[in-house]
């Protein structure tokens, strides 16, 4: 133990109201020694220079604190925590999550990294008092302590966590370039707390927050509650079943139909990732992704996607069923190996399938300028063995008409956010327009995701989009139903608004 330490436990011990307790002794020995008066003065003086000295516990400010300068992340949280049981006061932690700073890193180098690192670093610092702390976690995190006071309440954490935003997404100078990053935050308030609570469990609490911020998407916020700690504990239990789950077949494939938006005939399938969960029933991607990816298995899960997607459209073909493309979702692990191309040709040509009837799905991000040189080779190595790439997301993800034509893209797939309430918004229905006439002006045909009613199939068909694809023609839905529901479909007479299609359960 060195000094500071023995100072820092002193300093502690001889603090608060406990030290009350030697009063009636001090008051004693003062009427032993000077009678009435100095009793008088002792009682009443000994408190007041006590107060106005610190002892009662007022640590917040820069000289109480002063012990604290230079410390480690766990020690400032730890005393964060005391101070605010001691005074009955609140702390907050608030973790934040840049992932941009990778890409920085990749592209630039570790010091241009750095420099983004610690000029962020600053820009915090300065939305912040002088009590809080900053601590840089050296990769693509930053956890920021506020010190304990009297007015941290829920509004006035979310209105702190905007502003912490507003100072991280400030654009960046980089190397000559203009780099705008975004950010994510997990919040853990000491209120959530029982008296006990340890540094670690706080910390670890507003991870967790933060990682549901992340999983939620852009420049989310999450506080943490009990409900989103169990959660979290759901998603990462769901690791441990992952393995097997992929050994023993219990993640399929479900196919949503794609049309032509006009005559309501089915072209093509979108294949979904679903797991059987033996206690949890169906669960969606969304729900199993994370996990997925933190086991290292999406490349596996990729795999048995395409697999199961092309075995489905021979068995229609089989059939006598006329479904022209399968989709198949690539992720950006996919999209990084290296060997994804020659796997792909391999796959192709073993069962025999022609290439331009599988499409693959690459989310609007991986043509944005600076994308990994694999990814591009990848892409067009994909596109060069004949097989269709949609590019998925477009519309809400800012990618320049310059990017779209620098990639082989053969058809563009709008956000269901554009498709949304479009026939009852004009400033729906204009954005719709616009990004219509850049898929014309592309020469590129546009598949309208998330289609639920009737008017907005209409209003899609009169904007003259190619095709459509969502709730309203049928859910995502096994190899066995969907061959039901298209066996149903084209046995019937042509049906050329497409509204009385069966919806498979």
């Amino acid at each position: 133990m060195d000094l500071s330490d023995l100072r820092h436990l002193l300093v502690k011990g001889l603090s608060g109201p406990q030290m009350l307790a030697f009063l009636p002794a001090m008051c004693l020995a003062a009427y032993w020694g000077g009678g009435e008066v100095l009793l008088v003065l002792c009682a009443l003086g000994t408190p007041l220079v006590y107060a106005v000295v610190g002892g009662f516990g007022r640590w917040s400010g820069p000289l109480e604190l002063d012990h604290l300068r230079g410390p480690s992340l766990d020690r400032v949280a730890q005393d964060f925590l005391e101070i605010a049981r001691h005074n009955g006061q609140t702390t907050a932690c608030f973790q934040i999550a840049l992932p941009d700073l990778d890409q920085i890193e990749h592209h630039f180098g570790p010091d241009s990294a750095q420099e983004a690192r610690d000029l962020i670093a600053s820009r915090l610092r300065t939305s912040l008092r002088g009590s809080d702390y900053v601590f840089d976690a050296g990769d693509t995190r930053f956890t920021v302590l506020i010190a304990p006071g009297f007015r941290l309440r829920l509004d006035n954490l979310l209105d702190l966590g905007k502003r912490l935003r507003d100072s991280a997404e400030t654009p960046l100078s980089i190397a000559g370039t203009t780099q705008t990053l975004t950010t994510c935050i997990g919040i853990a308030s000491s209120l959530n707390f029982g008296r006990n609570v340890t540094a670690e469990t706080w910390l670890g609490s507003a991870s967790e927050a933060l990682e549901d911020a992340v999983l939620t998407g852009t420049s989310a916020t999450r506080l943490w509650s009990d409900r989103l700690s169990r959660k979290h504990q759901s998603r990462h239990a769901l690791q441990h079943d992952i393995v097997t789950a992929l050994d023993t077949g219990c993640i399929q494939a479900f196919y949503q139909p794609q049309v032509n938006a006009r005559s309501g005939a089915v072209t093509g399938m979108e294949a979904f990732a679903r797991w059987d969960h033996p206690t949890r029933g169906l669960l969606t991607a969304a729900e199993f992704l994370q996990a997925m990816r933190e086991r290292q298995q999406m490349a596996r899960l990729g795999r048995t996607m395409f697999l199961q997607a092309v075995t489905a459209l021979q068995a229609w073909d089989d059939a006598g069923l006329d479904v022209g493309t399968v989709s198949i979702n690539l992720s950006d692990e996919d999209l990084r190996d290296p060997d994804l191309s020659n796997r792909i040709a391999g796959d192709l040509d073993r069962c025999g399938l022609p290439a331009h009837r599988v499409v693959f799905d690459i989310p609007e991000h991986v043509i944005a300028p600076g994308t990994d040189d694999v990814i591009r080779r990848n892409i067009g190595a994909i596109a060069g063995i004949g097989c269709g790439i949609d590019l998925e997301g477009f519309g809400t993800g800012g990618c320049s008409v310059i990017a779209v034509q620098q990639v082989p893209v053969t058809r563009l797939k709008l956000d269901k956010s554009l498709v949304h309430g479009v026939a009852a918004s004009e400033d729906r229905m204009r954005a719709l327009h616009a990004i219509l006439a850049v898929s014309e002006r592309l020469g590129l045909p546009a598949l309208a995701t998330g289609v639920e009613t009737i008017e907005e199939h209409g209003v899609l068909r009169d904007q003259g989009c190619s095709f459509a694809q969502g709730f309203l023609f049928a859910p995502p839905a096994s190899a066995t139903d969907t061959t039901l529901w298209l066996t149903e479909r084209q046995g019937l007479q042509d049906n050329p608004s497409g509204l009385q299609l069966r919806r498979v359960k």
